[in-house]
């Protein structure tokens, strides 16, 4: 399994920053064949750089301050190696579209050989950080990310009935797999496709009006500007209620305005 499983082809002029992971070019370039690709690494040869179209060569200095400009950030050891792994998790997150999504990978803390390892009184971390798939989580839940997706890695065929015995939960053979991918999305699939249908102006309207409904901010005289918007915009019932669902805070409200406008 690898990586680049998590992309789909795409002929858009998407774009996509390569963090020190030349060796997925080529894919991409087959995958993604009218994106546009930076990629940050220290030294390339002319090779590499002819399949990019742009190289920066300080992976600090030269990130981006711009929001919301890469589609994909493919970071395959931000997790395993330097000890500023949460600051750049941060950094890509500020630099992903609505709709983007980074992609890394970590060795597996609960992988048995680890835990033979550790049963024998030896630990060799080779200076690659290990995390269990639960840490990842609730790290990349702090950095704001919405919907995280993973898919094994390097597994190995090996018995895991010992450590089963011991308590070892496998759920989905995790404990003889040695790496996890990771995708992790800025937003949810559901905000995700709401956010693609109508322009920023016209969502950020549509929100403003729903919050002063919910909290009687001239109520009346919001449902009909909310209700022209809706005429004027083309905004069908099904993507009204989603976006209800999504901006309106109390349930009591989303209910009511939901059937007020909808039903």
């Amino acid at each position: 399994m690898s990586i680049l499983n998590f992309v789909p082809p795409n002929f858009l002029p998407i774009t996509v920053l390569l963090v020190e992971a030349e060796e997925f070019l080529s894919g991409l370039r087959e995958i993604l064949p009218a994106a546009r690709i930076a990629l940050l690494k220290k030294e390339s040869s002319p090779e590499v750089k002819s399949l990019c179209d742009e190289f920066k060569a300080d992976l600090i200095d030269e990130l981006p301050t711009a929001p919301k400009i890469f589609d994909i950030i493919l970071a395959r050891d931000v997790l395993t190696v330097g000890e500023n792994f949460y600051a750049m998790l941060m950094a890509f997150n500020h630099l992903l579209t609505d709709s983007g999504y980074l992609l890394t990978q970590f060795y597996n803390v609960r992988f048995v050989g680890v835990l033979e390892r550790l049963r024998q009184g030896r630990f060799i971390n080779n200076e690659q950080r290990l995390w269990a798939k639960a840490d990842v989580v609730k790290l990349l839940d702090e950095a704001i990310y919405k919907e995280i997706h993973f898919l094994p890695g390097e597994r190995k065929n090996i018995s895991s009935d010992d450590w089963k015995r011991f308590g070892f939960d496998d759920f989905n053979e995790d404990l003889t797999t040695i790496t996890w991918l990771v995708q992790a999305c800025k937003c949810t699939a559901e905000v995700t496709a709401l956010k693609d249908v109508f322009t920023p102006n016209v969502r950020a309207e549509l929100s403003r009006l729903l919050h002063r409904i919910e909290y009687d901010i001239d109520a009346e005289e919001n449902f009909q500007r909310l209700k022209n918007l809706c005429e004027r915009e083309g905004i069908f019932d099904d993507y009204l209620s989603d976006f209800i669902n999504q901006v309106v805070v109390h349930a009591a409200a989303r209910d009511s305005i939901r059937n007020r406008l909808i039903n």
